[in-house]
């Protein structure tokens, strides 16, 4: 779950909205991490991920991939910040600099970048 525009796709046209799950994995032995759309575009966008304190990490965005295939460098300007608010072994709750709610269920213990 999440209330990030950009990430929903609100500002979209409908039929260019993501319609399936979003997934986000975090390695966090090499502090990336990739979110990806599923159906019917399949975008997805790598960061780079470092520790500002116990709960937090500033993002730079790497890479974008349009259609899962067309990379696409993120500008310098692509940044932000997660503040992870709750975590257990299968949620993780967090809050992102723009004020932006992020609820993710695990899916995949031990998922590798």
């Amino acid at each position: 779950y999440t209330t990030s525009d950009a990430i929903l796709g609100s500002q979209r046209p409908a039929a260019l909205r993501p319609q399936g799950p979003i997934f986000q994995f975090i390695d966090t032995k090499k502090m990336k991490a990739r979110n990806t759309e599923t159906w019917p575009f399949f975008n997805a966008v790598d960061a780079d991920l470092t520790a500002t304190s116990a709960s937090e990490v500033f993002v730079q965005f790497v890479q974008f991939k349009i259609f899962g295939l067309l990379p696409v460098k993120a500008p310098s300007s692509a940044t932000g910040s997660l503040d992870t608010t709750y975590l257990d072994s299968e949620m993780r709750i967090g809050r992102g600099d723009k004020g932006n709610l992020f609820v993710l269920l695990l899916e995949k213990p031990g998922c590798l970048l």
